[in-house]
């Protein structure tokens, strides 16, 4: 009889252990989708310093297309759609900037984000305000950021699931599949046109 009960409490600290084992391994990834979805919106706001309203110097234009992270999305048929953020991709040696990331959070070079990504980022970006160079009022930006990774331990996410166009990147939905083959988290933020 002794025998009996302890082997059900020990069933039952194992079934325990595993799950908190599992609550902890997701709770570290979603830290770290988080910390990556905020760097990007700061890479954005960052980027949106480029972007400065007329002046005395040159009263009819601006320098929105110096913003290239937001105009390249915006100036495009992208406008409003999921998409990857690749500006700045192969820019710089080493890459500074990716949107697939290793297991710790760190940007992956271009050349490796088909095989070794483990978080994946993609934005949405829309007018609130369109930048109006008549009357010099500053433009508004709505930008969504969403980290997306795989669930569970096991779970291999397809072949060229974090690449500009995937179905994991592109769509509205970018998780259809059932059981959910993904986690995602989303930030959102405004970015506004600089005044000089």
């Amino acid at each position: 009889m002794a025998m009996t009960v302890m082997t059900i409490g020990a069933s039952a600290v194992m079934s325990m252990q595993k799950a908190s084992v599992q609550g902890n391994s997701d709770a570290r990834q979603a830290d770290i989708a988080n910390s990556i979805a905020r760097m990007w919106v700061e890479r954005l706001q960052r980027d949106a310093m480029q972007w400065t309203l007329p002046n005395g110097a040159n009263p009819q234009l601006n320098n929105f297309a110096n913003a290239q992270l937001l105009s390249t999305q915006l100036a495009s048929a992208q406008a409003g759609k999921w998409g990857v953020p690749k500006a700045y991709m192969g820019v710089t040696n080493p890459e500074t900037m990716s949107y697939g990331f290793d297991v710790v959070g760190r940007d992956l070079p271009s050349a490796q984000i088909a095989a070794e990504a483990q978080f994946c980022v993609s934005y949405r970006l829309q007018w609130l305000v369109p930048q109006s160079l008549a009357a010099n009022e500053p433009g508004l930006i709505r930008a969504d950021v969403r980290v997306l990774w795989p669930r569970g331990v096991a779970n291999a996410p397809p072949s060229g699931w974090c690449a500009d166009g995937s179905a994991a990147t592109a769509s509205d939905n970018p998780d259809p599949s059932s059981p959910s083959m993904y986690h995602a988290i989303y930030l959102s933020t405004s970015i506004r046109e600089n005044a000089q």
